[in-house]
């Protein structure tokens, strides 16, 4: 049987591979979002804001849970039974997703009208827009079969492919062609066109027209329970933008949406990982140590949550300031929304807990409490939305997010504790977090009082005249009167170099409370030895 450490580093090299690719594809992804802040109008961005998050919706409901289905009835070396269920898979998804595809392109005024409490919206954009979770749903099962036949380089540089596609297609169909939003939309149909027709000879060699009703009964009733706790997850998504654009405007919309796309390095983090994740435990879960490897990776998992979160609730305000595609790399409109990028990126730290948590349901294949978990974390998502909203706009979108995912989190454990009971290394996880808050809230809410006092002894010789300009200034300081103005005679670059200081102070706060064990240490320092 393979050691711990040698599975361990199994799943870091998937995940390594999905990651290099998916991190450049992501960050190609994320370019458009300055393009779109600096060409398109507020109301243009909250359109694109919400149509999009909808495809999403759309395209996980054609998927029906079955993508789930073909993973757990695969079998390693199996190669008839492999065909038999991808053949199952694909042709459900592919019968669904047409039926109702039609549907709604032939329906595209009254979806209009549906998703959008205005009526700004042109029916041919919708006849755009729902081809693309079609064609998206063709390419699930093929995708899955890559990841199970552990082809990461394929399935990574495909899905990248298709991003540089989109995006190239986004700069000529916006910035050089002036399209406006209906560029953005024809850019993904083009880009998942081309993507179904990559997977397609996966698909001619595997698909089998057999249909075997005792292996589709067994994949469906695996399938079904999965469904309402995806669509439920979709929920936490996507919920919040129609609800913002009914309660406020198509601006705040927009604004949120622009800061929720800045928390992009967790949802990366967290994506890459469930990419290798959800492979590793299917083929893992026999080996005698599962549950203990299984704890282990959940805490550095945690591990490296924190340095994401710190690092980009540190340095996105510098970011947002460089030089940018129109203008600023974020246009200055959208920066007083950034106070909720924390509140999303630990929003997405939970919906990876909650992935962690789900390995077990799927292990014994009970996923029946899947829905139960989610459903009830999409209900408080919807309610504490319709709550703030009206009362701090999309402040209150943000904080329903986050609060929406701590509760599937928690009430997924609660069952996981009865259904793959795993003890997880809880002390070492408070540890963590601890530090992290400890360290944000040290450099965030004190750090500038800090940097006042250390600019007024330095700047104070050549920019103050006066002493009766020096006592304004400290006392400024005592209040902690902390506008805009104050802040901007603050050098970014002592600002900047604080908060990279205080990456290094969170691992010193990990080591001082004894986080690190011997073996771990020792670990640390071979690794520094050898760069």
């Amino acid at each position: 049987m393979a050691s711990l450490q040698n599975r361990l580093k199994s799943l870091v090299s998937d995940t390594m591979i999905y990651g290099v690719f998916t991190i450049v594809g992501r960050f190609l992804s994320f370019m458009l979002t300055p393009m779109y802040t600096n060409y398109l109008t507020m109301e243009e961005m909250g359109s694109i804001g919400y149509i999009f998050p909808l495809i999403a919706f759309v395209n996980l409901f054609y998927c029906f849970g079955i993508d789930s289905a073909f993973m757990r009835f695969f079998k390693e070396g199996d190669l008839d039974n492999n065909r038999k269920v991808f053949s199952h898979a694909y042709t459900f998804i592919m019968l669904i997703g047409g039926i109702f595809t039609f549907f709604l392109m032939f329906n595209a005024e009254a979806v209009a009208a549906a998703i959008s409490s205005s009526s700004r919206i042109d029916p041919n954009l919708i006849r755009i827009a729902v081809l693309i979770p079609f064609l998206d749903s063709l390419m699930v099962v093929p995708y899955g079969l890559l990841r199970m036949t552990r082809h990461a380089k394929k399935f990574a540089i495909t899905r990248f492919i298709l991003i540089i596609i989109a995006v190239v297609l986004n700069f000529v169909f916006i910035v050089n062609l002036d399209f406006g939003p209906t560029g953005a939309f024809a850019a993904q149909l083009i880009a998942t066109t081309i993507g179904v027709i990559i997977l397609l000879p996966e698909v001619i060699k595997h698909l089998k027209f057999t249909f075997d009703k005792k292996l589709f009964k067994s994949m469906l009733m695996f399938a079904l329970p999965t469904l309402p706790a995806t669509l439920s997850g979709m929920v936490l998504q996507v919920a919040d933008r129609p609800i913002l654009e009914l309660l406020a405007n198509d601006r705040a919309v927009a604004m949120y949406t622009v800061n929720y796309r800045l928390g992009i390095p967790m949802m990366i983090f967290v994506a890459i990982f469930e990419y290798a994740w959800k492979p590793f435990y299917l083929n893992r879960h026999k080996d005698k140590d599962a549950k203990q490897l299984f704890s282990r990776i959940m805490t550095y998992f945690t591990l490296m949550c924190a340095s994401v979160f710190l690092t980009t609730g540190f340095l996105m305000e510098f970011m947002v300031r460089a030089p940018g595609i129109g203008g600023r790399f974020i246009n200055p409109e959208y920066w007083s929304g950034m106070g909720i990028i924390p509140i999303i990126l630990a929003g997405y730290y939970f919906n990876g807990v909650f992935n962690n948590f789900a390995a077990g349901f799927h292990i014994e294949k009970k996923t029946k409490y899947l829905p139960i978990a989610v459903g009830s974390a999409a209900i408080v998502n919807i309610a504490l939305n319709f709550i703030l909203i009206p009362i701090i706009g999309y402040w209150g979108a943000a904080w329903a997010t986050l609060s929406a995912y701590i509760v599937s989190a928690v009430t997924l454990y609660f069952f996981a504790r009865k259904v793959y009971p795993i003890d997880y290394e809880w002390r070492r996880i408070s540890v963590i977090i601890f530090s992290t808050a400890a360290v944000f809230s040290l450099v965030n809410y004190f750090g500038d009082i800090f940097l006042y006092i250390v600019s007024a002894f330095v700047y104070i010789p050549e920019q103050l005249s006066a002493i009766g300009e020096y006592s304004k200034l400290m006392l400024r300081i005592a209040s902690v009167d902390m506008n805009v103005d104050a802040l901007a005679n603050i050098p970014l670059i002592l600002s900047f170099a604080a908060k990279v200081l205080a990456v290094g102070l969170f691992l010193i706060l990990l080591k001082l409370l004894g986080f690190f064990s011997g073996q771990e240490i020792a670990m640390i320092k071979k690794l520094f030895k050898r760069a």
